[in-house]
């Protein structure tokens, strides 16, 4: 694309022009003016209904315990959480039948259905949420972490090589929404049946459009999400 001045304005004019496009060009340079920062100052609200399939349940053997790695990531009742402009949602929900059907079902158990609201972030700003729900237990994970990746082998009493004790819950991990040309959710969540001593692993990054609904699952656990922009709740 090209940009002319037209040399028959008078010098003044000319002059405001020559301004106006050294303005254009600066904005473009620094990406003030690009759409994809435009589209990540615009919030979304993210909604997620967490479930159990008990029907799995009654079949599921003995099996690993896991314990999902987790780098960095924030909770969504934290003051860095607010800080990032992230917050918990309680109205406007889109889902509500949706976690009814699920929570009146002799198949299936509702977990949490819980929703929030954050700023669109490109990858590298992205911030990954903290998810804990259900019982507390104690399982062991081993003194050296290097050789695992993105979870990590457990198990319910101390062993030679797994002397540390820490807490988790029936579901634990991260999800994660970035903005790119899509919309991305990564998740990355671990559900720990203590009884059966058997975890399932959830890891997915799935690209979504924004009003979709998704379903996203494996066969002891899943999630619903659906993510909007704000304006659109509003309306």
């Amino acid at each position: 694309m090209s940009l002319t001045i037209n040399s028959r304005l008078p010098l003044s004019h000319r002059s405001f022009g020559v301004k106006c496009v050294a303005l254009l060009i600066t904005l473009l340079a620094t990406g003030l003016g690009s759409p994809s920062v435009i589209a990540q100052e615009r919030n979304y609200l993210i909604e997620v209904v967490v479930f159990e399939n008990l029907i799995e349940a009654k079949k599921a053997g003995r099996g690993s315990l896991y314990y999902p790695r987790i780098n960095a990531a924030i909770g969504l009742n934290s003051d860095k959480a607010s800080s990032l402009g992230f917050a918990l949602v309680e109205d406007a929900l889109t889902l509500d039948e949706s976690a009814q059907k699920i929570r009146s079902s002799g198949n299936y158990r509702l977990l949490k259905h819980f929703a929030w609201r954050q700023p669109g972030l490109a990858a590298k700003d992205a911030k990954a949420i903290r998810i804990n729900l259900g019982q507390a237990m104690s399982i062991y994970i081993p003194d050296d972490l290097k050789p695992f990746g993105k979870f990590i082998p457990v198990s319910a009493a101390p062993e030679p090589t797994r002397t540390r004790k820490i807490t988790t819950t029936t579901v634990n991990g991260t999800l994660k929404v970035r903005l790119g040309r899509f919309l991305h959710l990564d998740t990355s969540l671990v559900f720990t049946d203590i009884e059966k001593q058997k975890s399932y692993r959830l890891s997915q990054s799935r690209k979504m459009r924004s009003g979709e609904f998704h379903y996203i699952d494996n066969p002891r656990f899943g999630i619903l999400v659906k993510i909007l922009p704000i304006e659109a709740v509003s309306n």
